[in-house]
């Protein structure tokens, strides 16, 4: 079956992470990341806001990322490309093969 999606637009290397808790000796958790796949995908820019959070403005920007189905992928996960991390806001299978995901994201900068 087709899906109309030309698969070299997939030209970014996303790595795909899930949060783990480590316990943080006095009781609480730490809550950390680890590695747990490696897509391909497409990152488009959105828009973008700043806000003020923690004293200090920070600029939150979303982006649309087209990627290859990845087997359990939630809205728990992130995605890193580099030093850049792109928090998944919502999730889409939209193509009729549903080979595809489209997810909503947001990047959040310093």
């Amino acid at each position: 079956m087709k899906t109309g999606l030309d698969p070299g637009i997939l030209r970014h290397r996303l790595y795909v992470e899930a949060p783990y808790e480590v316990p943080d000796g006095v009781g609480g958790v730490t809550r950390a990341f680890e590695t747990v796949g490696l897509v391909w995908g497409l990152i488009e820019p959105l828009g973008g806001t700043e806000i003020l959070a923690e004293e200090r403005l920070v600029q939150r920007l979303t982006h649309r990322i087209t990627l290859r189905r990845f087997a359990g992928l939630t809205a728990a996960h992130r995605l890193r490309k580099g030093a850049r991390l792109f928090d998944i806001r919502a999730i889409r299978e939209d193509t009729p093969a549903r080979s595809y995901l489209t997810l909503l994201a947001e990047e959040v900068l310093p």
